[in-house]
């Protein structure tokens, strides 16, 4: 029998005998007694002489009904997968596109060999994966491990309920090719899975321990931080791939295995799972369940950007396996933490020392030691739809057709095969809230990463010399929408001078008062370089002076510079209509200079949200907040605010895999601490400026003030204010700007600085910026352009923010993702509901949309209520605007709506009737409107405007005004002559050679 304190480790290997095989669940609590579950993953292999079918030669007809193509972007090993659905083809034919010469496997020596290929050729031709094939291929008289036929507790929802939900509690085939993936995630409702590879070439899995989940689930966030805000739950989309490399970076334990034709895998509740196909082959799987799995169900959290997702009602399951607990269920009370070293209550006959009752000491198992683990709480689970969505790739996304190069080679120690390996060369980290890149030697000095490039690197100090061994990464590239020719001028790139002190003299108009002289020494350090000490948990940053390679001297940022004497003003300045412009009046950098306005504009920017000047950048002001900011005075009620919780993902201030995602300012509730300038009032978070948690905030000075530099601007807008950081050739930098233009590099992450601007490409300084073209007479600084498809739409990013772009993080290798008002669209509508939705009242006047599509000034009429339900049906699909006469199984008129889960008939406007799922009751408010015309309506809030609203554009645009109709006599005539037709009027231009028909007729006689 197995041990009763079970200490295996790593994904576990079971060769189950004739006997043993035939009880599914009882042979499952046996691999969780001996600690299988802790891996996430454990493999079986079946007797020698079972077989699920007798023969393969008779499904090449068998349809595979929307085979999807897997294109994926990314790099640095971060990529993002989208399917795109491809027409049917059956099995002959995608089995012959498998094995063409296009998409078949590339020749290997072994495992290692084909799997540095897979991550080196990942975003090249994207093949074609025949996933999501509902049916399966056991012979029906097979019993032993049917994946069609488990008969575990989940086949309760079925008996029970009634639901069938295909994939989950019925098989799925999936065909593969040459790397076709199946992306980062956990089950649905964090089910067991069952997958049998019935034929063809091995299939490698990653796993990540559940234990770990957590760890990987906070990396995944910080990487795709526009992803993260969107969906909680967005590793459930299948379309995240992160590479065993960056796992090895950041200390993430995971674990990798070969799975052979003719093989089961295993995964458990809350494992992590990925991996790839090695070529053409086939496997079945399916969800099932055991007891252990009930309290993950319980704890399960529904994705939020989706409402088609797998949903298990867990009623009927604890009523049934855990009724101790039901009441505190019901009660929303009943929430321990999950123990996920705990095997299912199943497995008790096998701890409780019972030996020989079922011969479990043949039972035999070959696993590998692994790392010692700690217990973690787990976060709750959130289910979704189990079902590839297939998305309208985005015109950035394209098909390679190329070889990279660029993808560095990893885990040459480490080999795919039929055994297991762990990684264990990383130490667990004390606090996982901090994920730093481990490196090999605590002893080894390294430059930060950063957003750099190699070419960006060779400028550096060489002096040091670990500095040589720096590994340098790839940096992020513009989009399609952007200039594709890029310059850089790193490769000309040299060491700075020594930061000097500034000499220019203040202008008249500043108050003494104002400006406290640094009267600290400045000595020049002409050898001073940044170094990163790795020590414990590589918390421990020291910085010296950084030195920037310098700009050429014909560079953009040079030639605009300028002082404040070379300043003219426009003879005739256009009109400010626009709210914010009226606002930033005074800021423009073509403006005189006055400190006192600027330090007034930072002061009252710092009392309204987001209260950080970098935060700002993911802030859309609307016109009344620019109203209430232009209105508002030096005292605020919301200026004391000392804490509030920073906007910028720490993942948007590097561009590399290497960055720092620890955020040592910001604590365990989110929240960072607000500090602002004693000289300029500029206000920000110290973790989105980077201040030194050992600074005395008191005092506190920006960086631009430190240098007494409070006559220099921002060198990448035309505007003023803001926090600055110092740049190239002693310029000056909003921080707001270097995040948001996309080459701009922080040299010193943890610090924000100093920005390195050498890489921008000579194209986006040609552009011009939409908003501040009209107030500033020469353009200046470098714009960003809309993230929408080609949008050629460009401005600069203090402009864009200010004047109301929508801008948000976006997912690796990007950082900011814009959104012109041209594409606002949709955003507009949301705000739209949220701000602007007040009820109506009788007799109110409003704009709505009548029959013929054109939208009219109207009336409201009367006031009513429409009762909607909301269901899901069978098949995961939904609807939330059902009538209660389209329940067809009960009187909902009577009876009032069924209970939630109640089982229900729905008569669908196909004249069918589908079996459903009750979710809820929706009691909406109508309003009934009548028109000039007399004619009425009952419409919903949302499809009618009020007079006071700002109206879309697509409403401006049909909008028209109802008038008395232009000749009034027209049909009013008393006596309509019948048989009659109307006279013909001879039209002016042809009246000469008009022949009268008497003429006519005599001619021709």
């Amino acid at each position: 029998m197995a041990s009763d304190t079970p200490v295996s480790r790593g994904i576990m290997t079971f060769y189950p005998t004739i006997e043993e095989f035939k009880n599914f669940s009882r042979y499952i609590a046996y691999i969780e007694s001996q600690g299988a579950h802790k891996a996430g993953l454990a493999k079986i292999v079946p007797p020698k002489n079972w077989k699920p079918r007798r023969s393969y030669d008779d499904i090449d007809d068998l349809l595979i009904p929307a085979p999807i193509q897997q294109v994926v972007t990314g790099q640095s090993g971060l990529f993002t997968q989208y399917n795109i659905q491809k027409k049917a083809m059956t099995v002959k034919e995608f089995r012959k596109t498998a094995n063409s010469d296009k998409f078949c496997s590339p020749r290997y020596d072994d495992f290692e060999e084909l799997e540095r290929k897979y991550w080196k050729n990942l975003t090249f031709n994207p093949p074609i994966y025949g996933a999501d094939v509902n049916g399966t291929l056991y012979d029906p008289d097979v019993k032993e491990w049917n994946v069609g036929h488990l008969n575990t507790i989940l086949d309760t929802v079925e008996h029970d309920s009634g639901i069938t939900i295909e994939g989950v509690n019925t098989p799925y085939l999936y065909f593969g090719m040459w790397k076709t993936t199946f992306a980062w995630h956990t089950e649905d409702m964090d089910l067991y899975s069952i997958n049998y590879l019935h034929f063809g070439e091995p299939k490698s899995w990653y796993c990540v321990p559940p234990e770990h989940g957590k760890r990987l689930e906070r990396l995944a966030k910080g990487f795709f931080p526009g992803s993260s805000q969107n969906c909680e739950a967005f590793l459930r989309h299948k379309m995240t791939l992160i590479s065993p490399s960056i796992l090895k970076k950041y200390g993430i334990p995971f674990e990798k295995i070969t799975q052979e034709a003719g093989e089961f895998m295993i995964t458990f509740p809350y494992g992590y799972h990925a991996g790839f196909n090695h070529g053409f082959n086939c496997a079945e799987s399916t969800n099932f369940a055991t007891r252990r799995w009930i309290d993950y169900g319980k704890q399960a959290i529904l994705c939020s950007c989706r409402k088609d997702m797998v949903k298990i009602s867990m009623e009927v399951f604890v009523r049934k396996f855990q009724p101790e607990r039901y009441e505190l269920w019901l009660a929303g009370k009943d929430n321990a933490p999950i123990d996920h070293s705990k095997p299912t209550p199943e497995a008790a006959e096998f701890l409780g020392g019972e030996e020989g009752k079922s011969g479990a000491q043949e039972l035999c198992f070959e696993n590998r030691s692994s790392e010692g683990q700690k217990k973690s709480l787990a976060k709750q689970r959130i289910g979704t739809k189990r079902h590839r969505v297939c998305l309208d790739l985005p015109e950035e996304v394209l098909p390679k057709s190329e070889t990279n190069d660029e993808e560095a080679e990893y885990g040459k120690k480490s080999r795919l095969n039929t055994y297991t390996e762990q990684c264990r060369e990383y130490p667990e980290l004390k606090d996982e809230d901090d994920l730093l890149p481990l490196t090999g030697s605590t002893s080894l000095k390294m430059l930060p990463g950063s957003r750099s490039t190699a070419s960006r690197d060779a400028g550096l100090s060489a002096e040091n010399p670990s500095s040589a061994c720096t590994q340098s990464f790839p940096k992020r590239h513009l989009s399609i929408a952007s200039v594709p020719a890029v310059h850089s001028y790193a490769a000309r790139s040299a060491l700075c001078k020594p930061q000097q002190p500034s000499t220019e003299k203040p202008r008249e108009d500043l108050n003494e008062s104002d400006i406290k002289p640094d009267v600290r020494p400045n000595t020049p350090q002409p050898n001073t370089k940044l170094e990163i000490e790795g020590e414990k948990e590589n918390k421990s940053m020291k910085r010296k002076l950084q030195p920037l390679s310098k700009l050429p001297r014909l560079h953009p940022l040079l030639r605009e510079s300028s002082s404040d004497d070379e300043i003219q003003e426009p003879e005739a300045e256009p009109e400010e209509t626009d709210p914010w412009a009226r606002l930033l009046a005074p800021m423009w950098q073509s403006k005189p200079r006055n400190f006192r306005v600027e330090k007034d504009f930072n002061f009252r920017m710092g009392q309204q949200p987001p209260y950080c000047a970098v935060c700002a950048l993911f802030h859309t002001y609307t016109e009344s907040d620019i109203i209430s900011l232009s209105q508002s005075s030096s005292a605020a009620e919301e200026g004391d605010k000392r804490r509030s919780k920073p906007l910028i993902p720490e993942m948007c201030f590097t561009s590399s895999s290497e960055g720092h995602l620890s955020t040592p300012n910001v604590e365990e509730d989110g929240t960072s601490q607000l500090v602002s300038c004693s000289v300029c009032s500029v206000r920000v978070h110290t973790s989105c400026y980077g201040v030194s948690q050992d600074t005395n905030l008191d005092e506190w000075r920006c960086s631009r003030c430190e240098a007494n530099a409070i006559t220099q601007d921002c060198c990448l807008c035309s505007l003023r204010g803001g926090a600055l950081q110092k740049a190239n050739n002693d310029k000056w930098v909003h921080v707001l700007c270097a995040v948001a233009v996309l080459e701009a590099r922080f040299v010193n992450i943890a610090e924000r600085s100093p920005v390195d601007l050498s890489s921008i490409p000579l194209q986006r300084f040609k552009l011009k910026c939409q908003f501040c073209r009209k107030w500033v007479k020469k353009s200046t600084g470098c714009c960003v352009q809309c993230s929408h498809g080609r949008c050629s739409t460009s401005f600069h990013p203090s402009c864009a923010q200010a004047a109301g772009v929508q801008m948000h993080p976006d997912d690796w290798p990007f950082v900011v993702y814009f959104t012109c008002w041209r594409h606002k669209g949709g955003i507009q509508i949301e705000q739209r509901n949220k701000a602007s939705m007040r009820e109506l009242e009788k007799g109110q006047k409003v704009i709505c949309k009548h029959r013929n599509g054109r939208y009219y000034h109207c009336e409201v009429f009367e006031l009513t209520q429409a009762t909607f339900y909301e269901v899901v049906f069978d098949d995961g699909s939904f609807s939330d605007n059902l009538f209660p006469e389209d329940i067809v199984n009960r009187d909902c008129r009577q009876l009032g709506p069924p209970s939630k889960g109640d089982i229900v008939q729905v008569l669908w406007t196909d004249g069918l009737i589908y079996g459903a799922k009750f979710v809820s009751e929706h009691i909406i408010p109508m309003y009934q409107v009548e028109f000039e015309d007399e004619s009425q309506l009952t419409v919903k809030r949302e499809d009618v405007y009020s007079l006071d609203e700002e109206l879309p554009k697509r409403v401006k645009a049909r909008l028209s005004v109802a008038s008395d109709m232009r000749f009034k006599g027209v049909f009013v005539e008393k006596e309509v002559k019948q048989d009659s037709k109307r006279q013909r009027v001879i039209n002016s231009r042809y009246r000469g050679d008009y022949i009268e028909p008497v003429m006519y007729r005599a001619i021709m006689e």
